[in-house]
C-alpha cells in the first residue's frame, strides 16, 4: 500500500496538469464561437456534446445507487447554473473585475474544505499555494488593479461571485463523491444533465444557433476539451483533494494565455509572463514539497460520509 501512494499522488498531479491544458483551451474556443452564437448556446451545447462523448464509453451503464443526488447537484449547479451566472455576469461588468473575482474560487474552495471537510495543508504547502495565487492574480488582471471598481457593474460582480461559490461547493463535494463513485460516471452524467438543462432553456426561449463552416469544427473541439477537462479534474480531485487540485489547476490560466496568443493574436504582457512564471514555479515547488506521509489523498471525516 505504501508503495502505491506516491505513484497515485504523482498520477493526480499529472491528471491535474493535463486537465488544466484542456481547460485552458476552453476560453479561446468559446470566444471563437461567440462571434456567431449567443452565450447560452456556447455554454450549453458543448457541455451536452461532451456528455454524449462519455456516453460512448459503457453506454448502457446507469447511475449507481446513491449517486443521483450528487449527479443532479453537479449537473444543475456545476455544469448549468454556475456557467450561466458567470457568462451573464461577465457581460455586465468589466473584464478586470471579472478576472479578479474569478479567483474567488480558490478562496471559497479553501474555506469550505478547511471548515467543513477537514482538508489541511502544511505551512510550507500554504506558502507555495500563496505563490500560485499571487501569480494567478497577476496573469488574470495584468496588474490593472487601478481599474477595479466593484460597484461598477455590481449585479455582474455578484453573479460572478455566485458562480465561484457554486463551483467551490462542487469542488469539495466532488472530493467526497469520488470516494464512492468513479470519475467517468460522474463526468458523463454531470455534463449530460448540465448541458441538457441549458439547451432545454435555449430551445424554450428560441436562442439562435448559427453554424459557420468553422463552427462545425470548433464546437466538437470544445466538446472534447470540456470532456477531457471534466474527467481529468474529477480524477485529480480524487487523488489530491479539492485545495491541492485547484492550486495545480491554476496552470490553466497560463495555458489559456498561450492559446489566446497563438489562435487569437492576443498579446501577453510582462506582468502576465511573470505571473505565469510564479504559477508554474509554485506548482513545481508544491509537487516537490510533497512527502510520502502527507501523500495520502484527502479523505472526508466519517461523519460527513455517513450523511
Amino acid at each position: 500500500m505504501a508503495g502505491k501512494v506516491p505513484s497515485d499522488l504523482a498520477r493526480g498531479y499529472l491528471y491535474a496538469v493535463l486537465g488544466a491544458l484542456c481547460g485552458g483551451s476552453v476560453p479561446t474556443l468559446s470566444k471563437i464561437l461567440l462571434a456567431d452564437n449567443g452565450p447560452g448556446v456556447v455554454a450549453g451545447l458543448p457541455v451536452l456534446l461532451s456528455g454524449l462523448i462519455f456516453l460512448l464509453y459503457q453506454p448502457k451503464r446507469r447511475p449507481q445507487a446513491g449517486s443521483l443526488k450528487y449527479l443532479l447537484f453537479f449537473g444543475v449547479v456545476g455544469a448549468a447554473l454556475a456557467p450561466l451566472m458567470f457568462v451573464i455576469g461577465l457581460d455586465q461588468t468589466t473584464a478586470v473585475n471579472a478576472s479578479l473575482l474569478a479567483n474567488g474560487e480558490v478562496l471559497f474552495t479553501t474555506v469550505i474544505a478547511f471548515s467543513i471537510f477537514g482538508e489541511r495543508l502544511s505551512r510550507g504547502q500554504a506558502a507555495r499555494g500563496l505563490l500560485i495565487v499571487v501569480g494567478l492574480v497577476s496573469v488574470s488582471t495584468n496588474l490593472d488593479l487601478a481599474n477595479v471598481a466593484f460597484l461598477q457593474g455590481l449585479a455582474g460582480n455578484l453573479l460572478i461571485l455566485g458562480a465561484t461559490v457554486c463551483w467551490s461547493v462542487e469542488n469539495n463535494l466532488l472530493a467526497l463523491a469520488t470516494k464512492r463513485f468513479d470519475a467517468s460516471m460522474l463526468s458523463k452524467f454531470r455534463n449530460l444533465i448540465g448541458g441538457g438543462a441549458v439547451m432545454a432553456v435555449a430551445l424554450v426561449v428560441a436562442l439562435p444557433l448559427r453554424l459557420s463552416s468553422s463552427d462545425t469544427v470548433v464546437f466538437p473541439l470544445l466538446a472534447l476539451a470540456i470532456a477531457g477537462a471534466t474527467y481529468l479534474f474529477i480524477a485529480a480531485v480524487k487523488r489530491l483533494g479539492a485545495i491541492r487540485m485547484l492550486l495545480v489547476w491554476s496552470t490553466s490560466t497560463v495555458f489559456g494565455a498561450v492559446f489566446a496568443l497563438t489562435f487569437l493574436g492576443e498579446q501577453i504582457t510582462l506582468p502576465q509572463l511573470l505571473g505565469g512564471a510564479l504559477i508554474l514555479s509554485g506548482v513545481y515547488l508544491f509537487r516537490r514539497g510533497e512527502k510520502v506521509p502527507d501523500a495520502e489523498p484527502f479523505s472526508p471525516p466519517a461523519e460527513v460520509i455517513a450523511r
